[in-house]
């Protein structure tokens, strides 16, 4: 097998699609990646050369309606991670770890809660907080709004959604003004990122390809990580170390959130890049995290 592979799928036992992407070390010690809000599995194949240097497989997964996975009706965060059991055992793994970036996060904390004696170790990037715990006031003025319609008006975030994202995702004509909508809310280190045209492309393609069915399935996405309850508590979570990490000048998901998380969470680990953004951290700091990673998985052949 060879690596990256960009468009593999299974059939769950109900019949639905799920859509992944491995990158990496064929060889390498598993780790399943959950992508962030208007994204992809597609993140996996922007860090294949980190990744296959760490000796790493790596496997970003759709979520339901989203890329290749197909929609579920009335999902909500604690039915995914049988979604990721499932494609574990369709791939012969049977212990692994996890990351998530910013949205992701939820996502990754809902495995820890059901399926922890299968997790080996774990990292959040940038990771969502339970808004409807910690709040909003300390989210960006956007945010805030989107959130309060979605938990007030859920039915208007698929059309608010395909009109400012899903219809310009579909052309190359407005593919940049797809993108710019997507990161005009963040901070100024994370635009620099996007001054080189090779970052640009593998991005808009990442968040591109979230849109391939059109808006429903990111729109119930977002729905279910920022107006509906997760289904369970931090306080509930029993993992240790849960690391996160986190970038001071991060305007989509301010630090002080991540901190309200590590307060509430028994096995947390903060660490705080004073000067990295939303995006920035991912790209400046990844071999650190993913070596962080394997130190803290005991079956990784060092």
């Amino acid at each position: 097998m060879y690596l990256p592979l960009q468009n593999e799928t299974i059939v769950l036992a109900d019949g639905r699609i799920l859509g992944f992407a491995q990158s990496g070390d064929p060889e390498g010690r598993a780790v399943f990646h959950f992508h962030g809000l208007h994204s992809s599995r597609l993140e996996a194949v922007v860090v294949h050369e980190i990744v296959k240097e760490a000796g790493i497989r790596f496997i970003g997964i759709d979520r339901p309606g989203i890329g290749l996975s197909s929609f579920q009706p009335g999902r909500t965060i604690l039915d995914f991670p049988s979604d990721v059991e499932a494609l574990a055992d369709a791939l012969g793994i049977e212990e692994f770890s996890l990351t998530a970036v910013s949205a992701g996060s939820p996502y990754l904390f809902a495995c820890l809660h059901k399926l922890p004696r299968r997790v080996s170790s774990c990292a959040i990037i940038a990771g969502v907080p339970p808004v409807l715990e910690l709040g909003v006031d300390k989210m960006p003025k956007e945010s805030r709004i989107f959130i309060s319609i979605a938990q007030k008006f859920p039915w208007l975030i698929h059309p608010l959604f395909w009109f400012h994202y899903g219809r310009l995702s579909r052309h190359d004509s407005d593919a940049e003004r797809f993108l710019d909508h997507i990161i005009r809310t963040l901070e100024r280190v994370d635009h620099l990122l996007l001054e080189n045209r090779d970052t640009r492309e593998v991005l808009l393609q990442t968040f591109r390809e979230s849109y391939r069915q059109g808006s429903r399935g990111v729109a119930c996405d977002g729905i279910a990580v920022f107006a509906k309850p997760w289904g369970f508590s931090l306080e509930e979570i029993d993992f240790r170390p849960v690391r996160l990490w986190h970038g001071g000048k991060d305007n989509g998901v301010p630090v002080q959130l991540a901190e309200s998380v590590a307060e509430r969470l028994k096995g947390a680990e903060l660490t705080i890049y004073p000067d990295e953004g939303h995006l920035s951290i991912v790209f400046h700091h990844f071999q650190e995290i993913i070596h962080a990673l394997q130190t803290d998985d005991h079956g990784f052949q060092r």
